[in-house]
């Protein structure tokens, strides 16, 4: 048997744990804005807004008032 009795399995180094909140999180946002310049490329989405049509009569007048 063994004798040390103070021993851990691993040779007695100490666990590393987790990872930090902030690593996380950047690790997270780099991986979101990451996907998301690859869908781009590849689909292209047409961003451009489309032209406003008014309604007469609504949302005031069209004449400037001072």
């Amino acid at each position: 048997m063994n004798g040390g009795g103070g021993k851990k399995f691993g040779g007695g180094r100490v666990p590393t744990g987790t990872p930090s909140l902030a690593w996380s999180s950047v690790v997270v946002v780099v991986s979101l804005l990451a996907g998301a310049s690859i869908v781009h490329n590849i689909y292209k989405p047409d961003m451009t807004l489309p032209p406003v049509e008014t309604a007469e009569g609504v949302g005031g007048s069209t004449k400037k008032e001072k």
